[in-house]
C-alpha cells in the first residue's frame, strides 16, 4: 500500500486498504447531519464510550483491548472469537477484570449470549 498524503488530489484505489476502516463517533445514528463521504471509511454513531473503554495509541484514541474483544462478538463466529480471546491472552492483553467491567457496560446486542459464554471460559 502506498503512503497517503494530505494532497487534495483524489486517492488512487491502490492507496486504500483492502477492507474499509470502521470508526465510531459519539452521537445518534438518527443525527440529521450528512456524513462526509470518505473512501474506505465507514462511520458508525453510538453512545459515548466509558473512559475505561478507551485508550490511546500513537496519539489516536482507540477502544481498549477489552472493549475491542466485546465488539468483535458482533461480527465473529464463536470459534473466531475464542481464537481472538486466546491470542489476546497469549500476548498479555486479556484482563479479566477489565473485560468483565466493559461487558457490564454493554447494552443488549444479539451476540451477548455467545460473548458471555466465551468470557466465562477465559475469565473463570
Amino acid at each position: 500500500m502506498k503512503g497517503m498524503s494530505h494532497s487534495p488530489t483524489p486517492l488512487d484505489p491502490e492507496d486504500l486498504p483492502p477492507e474499509p476502516i470502521h470508526i465510531t463517533v459519539a452521537g445518534s445514528a438518527l443525527d440529521p447531519r450528512d456524513e462526509p463521504d470518505i473512501p474506505g471509511v465507514v462511520i458508525h454513531r453510538g453512545p459515548a464510550l466509558h473512559p475505561d473503554d478507551i485508550t490511546v495509541l500513537d496519539g489516536i484514541p482507540i477502544t481498549s483491548p477489552s472493549r475491542t474483544l466485546i465488539d468483535c462478538a458482533e461480527f465473529m463466529s464463536a470459534d473466531e472469537l475464542r481464537a481472538t480471546f486466546a491470542r489476546a491472552r497469549d500476548v498479555g492483553l486479556l484482563d479479566a477484570d477489565a473485560l468483565r467491567a466493559s461487558r457490564a457496560r454493554v447494552e443488549w446486542r444479539p451476540s451477548l449470549a455467545m460473548l458471555d459464554e466465551i468470557v466465562a471460559e477465559f475469565c473463570e
